[in-house]
């Protein structure tokens, strides 16, 4: 005779002895522990209770005194609560609703009820919603429920304009009003939003919310604000007139936004756009030339976050080399270069669309151009056009005012130079290196004063170097030479070697300040064009990389850190394998 399999037997023992003990607990037949709850008395099996329950199974295996007198005492639990703890231990019923679910929740963990716990858990889940996802995310995480917590945050996140204005969330403590708003999936359309739910949060409880908030105010991305509601509704705040940090941060905001020419050089964790925002930081590349030696029109946008390239408004013509360019604001302007040399176009970041501007009174390439207070400043370079070698480096400084349109000369450097590299300091527009007429390499430090009109030479760089990038990062002046070799520029304009890139040896880089590290992009070697995007560390000499895969072949171009509205950023770039 054949053999049944012996799975549908254990089974049907299991139903058996399950029935059984169900029909025996109804009868109070063989019970052997007496549980009592608020004065009502179950007669139960300590078997069954500890075969489901690890805490009644800990307790009667201890030698406890409950374990001898037969009597348990429940002190944290409602008397209906474990009724339906009962009727799913010994019939398999569970009684949830959206009144008891929480409590029957409580009980599972405090007992240790596995499969009661997952029931639960699987119920709260079907019904989060906007209304309650603050209280389920509490709840979740006082009782390790991973998927609720998960499910309870998304909603918190997404539905964020409404949660705010719940009354759940005035209860929120600190450090939970933290983890809130310092995600970055926070969906918000503005920062404007998070600060008013903040600001709601405080004035519930100001007496005894005065320190938190203080605290938060350093999470919130004030720079992001529009200017409006930071000088109408942030600095005016009580809680910002009394605290020092509070002004200090948002003294840091207003900088931000009144001095748009120093923006791509400004460094704090508040500047950093959320995922769902509409604008967005990237890497910007213009022009240049590729690795076939072909000069190129393309503007390039690399995304920080999503590691994508995308396709901009192109140039309206091929700039050719040795061009320059900066950032004002939101708007990039490139001027000159081997094509044109008095050419000047501006990037608007709002249209994605390129303008001509008036052209330089003094055509160059090889020259450089910042931005200060209002203005552009170009500095030095190169004129074919001359007619003698010795005129074709340059002096001459030229400031374009943006608000007019217009271009004046305001000054000269102390020494005509070009190929060399500048940066802004606290008005002053120092350069550093370069190639003199004679065609020689320089080690020349020279600034120029913005206001007062005068150029003067300060201390010399360590060794001449020419074709270097100046790099701004948390007001220090960083110089990356084509060796890798790093040198800062002190507060007494001293120019030291300071640390050194390994393994580097390019030219016609990019380099532009990263979240508090030079960021280099690009460059050649020789005939190799690199494909590479890096950080580097100057105070722990370290290195990290960005992106090396799907990089675009360029040297001799553009490299500018900008914000773009998202819509901007729709068409994507692949670019061959090196």
């Amino acid at each position: 005779m054949e053999e049944q399999p012996p799975e549908p037997w254990r089974q049907k023992v299991a139903m058996l002895v399950f029935d059984t003990l169900e029909e025996m607990y109804f009868a109070g037949r063989h019970t052997d522990v007496e549980v009592i709850v608020k004065d009502k008395s179950f007669r139960c099996h300590k078997v069954v209770l500890s075969s489901v329950s690890q805490y009644f199974d800990a307790m009667f295996s201890s030698g406890m005194r409950e374990c001898h007198a037969g009597v348990v005492h429940l002190q944290e639990i409602e008397y209906t609560t474990f009724v339906d703890i009962l009727d799913f231990v010994y019939s398999g019923k569970l009684n949830i609703c959206t009144e008891n679910a929480e409590e029957l929740l409580r009980a599972s963990t405090m007992f240790q009820i596995k499969l009661l716990h997952q029931k639960c858990e699987e119920f709260l889940i079907e019904h989060v919603t906007v209304d309650n996802c603050i209280g389920a995310w509490r709840l979740a995480k006082s009782h390790e429920c991973k998927e609720l917590a998960k499910k309870s945050w998304y909603n918190i996140l997404e539905c964020f304009t409404e949660v705010c204005m719940s009354e759940d969330f005035n209860y929120l403590d600190t450090g939970e009003m933290f983890e809130i708003i310092n995600d970055d999936d926070l969906q918000v359309t503005n920062e404007e939003i998070v600060c008013d739910a903040v600001f709601r949060w405080y004035r519930f409880d100001p007496e005894n919310r005065q320190e938190s908030a203080s605290k938060l105010f350093e999470h919130l991305r004030l720079p992001l604000l529009s200017s409006e509601y930071l000088l109408q509704e942030v600095e005016p705040m009580e809680l910002v007139v009394k605290d020092q940090r509070c002004r200090e941060v948002v003294k840091e905001a207003i900088s931000y936004q009144m001095l748009p020419s120093r923006r791509p050089d400004f460094n704090s964790p508040r500047v950093k756009f959320r995922r769902y925002a509409n604008m967005e930081e990237v890497l910007v590349i213009i022009g240049g030339y590729n690795a076939s030696n072909e000069k190129v029109s393309d503007v390039l946008a690399y995304s920080f976050t999503r590691k994508t390239w995308f396709q901009l408004m192109s140039l309206p013509l091929k700039l050719g080399r040795e061009f320059a360019s900066t950032v004002y604001g939101n708007d990039i302007f490139v001027s000159g270069g081997s094509q044109k040399l008095d050419l000047l176009l501006q990037y608007r970041s709002d249209t994605n669309e390129w303008g001509r501007c008036p052209n330089m009174p003094q055509g160059r390439r090889r020259h450089a151009m910042v931005a200060v207070g209002e203005s552009l400043f170009v500095l030095g370079g190169y004129d074919d056009n001359q007619t003698y070698d010795a005129d074709r480096t340059l002096k001459d400084i030229s400031e374009y005012t943006i608000s007019s349109r217009s271009w004046i000369s305001c000054g000269e450097l102390h020494t005509p130079v070009r190929s060399m590299t500048a940066a802004v300091n606290k008005e002053k527009i120092f350069v550093f290196g370069g190639l003199l007429a004679d065609e020689k390499e320089t080690n020349i430090v020279q600034y120029f004063d913005t206001r007062l009109k005068t150029c003067s030479r300060v201390e010399d760089l360590p060794y001449p170097c020419k074709m270097s990038r100046a790099v701004v990062c948390d007001k220090r002046v960083f110089i990356v030479c084509t060796d890798g070799n790093i040198l800062q520029q002190d507060d007494n304009n001293d120019c030291k070697r300071v640390a050194k890139i390994r393994s580097f040896n390019r030219r016609r880089f990019g380099a532009i300040h990263h979240k508090g590290n030079i960021l280099i992009a690009g460059g050649e070697c020789g005939s190799s064009i690199y494909k590479d995007i890096f950080t580097f560390n100057p105070d722990v000499e370290k290195s990290e990389t960005i992106a090396r895969k799907n990089v675009p072949s360029r040297a001799n171009f553009a490299s500018l850190k900008l914000i773009l509205h998202k819509k901007f950023l729709k068409f994507e770039v692949k670019f061959e394998k090196a």
